[in-house]
């Protein structure tokens, strides 16, 4: 396995390892580790935290919403099964080691889903 490949490994790795994850598309999976970041990194940000990221709360917001619906449409996921799902996906990326090999792909995906211009909204 090629050395830049490995952090899209990490991606899907603990996904991929529960028995009871439905089958989800790997793009939906990344994203939902992805999501799981956003939302650790912006509770940090909240508290003063996290400086070395860019501001990340209302585009993580808006990716979470998005890849949460597509997740419960393609896994035919309810609530309850989602909320489980990002339970683990949470405290995976909750490691340091593990977040700082996904921050830089989950920014790419992140800037490639919903723009770094998105305007605030009141």
């Amino acid at each position: 396995m090629k050395l830049h490949l490995i952090p899209l490994a990490l991606l899907a790795a603990p996904l991929a390892a529960q028995t009871a994850t439905p089958k989800l598309p790997p793009e939906v999976q990344t994203g939902l580790r992805c999501a799981a970041l956003f939302s650790v990194v912006s509770a940090e940000q909240a508290r003063q935290g996290a400086r070395d990221w860019p501001p990340i709360t209302q585009r993580g917001r808006e990716f979470f919403v998005r890849i949460s619906a597509r997740a419960m449409d393609a896994g035919k996921l309810d609530r309850l099964a989602l909320q489980a799902l990002m339970r683990g996906e949470v405290a995976a990326v909750r490691k340091s080691e593990t977040r700082a090999a996904l921050k830089a792909p989950c920014l790419a995906m992140l800037d490639a889903s919903i723009p770094p211009d998105l305007r605030r909204r009141p």
